[in-house]
């Protein structure tokens, strides 16, 4: 359950209890928490594609849940909001998710199966709480009469190259940047650059992994997310959780929020 509520809060506590409510077997369910920050649907996308993409050895379905509505600012009839909709991925792995902006994307070119999902899209302000618990419990059961139309992946919007994705609790910055990109632009391990996020610009080098600079400088490198090819992170190593970190030095840069790398030897 990958949600952008506080993390152990009350909301996950009452979708949880919904949830014991309408499996089937919920003795049989072990229900996993990730608690996103506020509205950000990169986030959600991110974490499904880390998730869902990485070993697993018994069956997993993943509930993603992040619905901004930033496409309206008039009046919501009926709190009405995007719907659900679910995918089958290759490995076996199904997400049921609402269809926000990025929640598909980092998993698009894995998905073999997809489907818009029954569930209302209105008539409750906590349409996670009060309507999505049902019908992802009928995935988790195998009740598939809740899936509607097929989709074609194709329509899901690619992912940004150079955004936010996800701050870890060690204040690192994973970015939508992969491995191959910094290949394609001719950035080495060693080279020198410039790094401009969220107004701050910081002088940086890419680097094989953030404890190979000395401590202080800030690390360029393929981290530890996206497996087969890396997604970059702007790793700052500090010795103290009181020092100031990469999101600190970036001023806690929002998911999605834009960022530029240039050598620096061409300034």
């Amino acid at each position: 359950m990958i949600c952008d509520y506080a993390p152990d809060g009350l909301e996950f506590a009452e979708i949880a209890t919904r949830f014991h409510g309408s499996l089937a077997d919920p003795g049989s369910v072990l229900i996993h928490q990730t608690a996103t920050p506020p509205l950000d649907t990169i986030a959600v996308g991110f974490v499904t594609a880390q998730l869902g993409l990485g070993s697993v050895v018994d069956r997993m379905v993943i509930f993603g849940n992040a619905a901004p509505r930033r496409d309206q600012d008039e009046i919501s009839s009926e709190n009405r909001g995007r719907g659900l909709r679910y995918a089958r991925l290759d490995n076996g792995v199904e997400v049921v998710s609402v269809c926000s902006e990025y929640a598909f994307s980092f998993i698009k070119d894995r998905i073999v199966e997809y489907r818009e999902v029954a569930s209302p899209a209105a008539g409750s302000q906590f349409r996670s709480r009060d309507y999505f618990p049902r019908y992802v419990s009928a995935v988790v059961d195998g009740d598939y009469s809740v899936l509607t139309d097929n989709l074609d992946p194709r329509t899901i919007d690619e992912v940004p190259s150079r955004l936010v994705a996800w701050t870890d609790g060690f204040g690192n910055i994973k970015t939508t940047l992969r491995r191959s990109h910094l290949d394609a632009d001719g950035l080495d391990v060693g080279d020198r650059v410039l790094v401009t996020l969220n107004g701050v610009t910081l002088a940086g080098v890419i680097s094989d992994g953030g404890f190979t600079v000395p401590r202080g400088v800030l690390a360029v490198n393929a981290g530890s997310s996206g497996y087969d090819d890396p997604f970059v992170e702007l790793f700052l190593r500090v010795h103290h959780m009181s020092e100031k970190t990469a999101a600190v030095r970036f001023d806690r840069p929002e998911g999605g929020t834009p960022f530029e790398i240039e050598p620096l030897r061409s300034l």
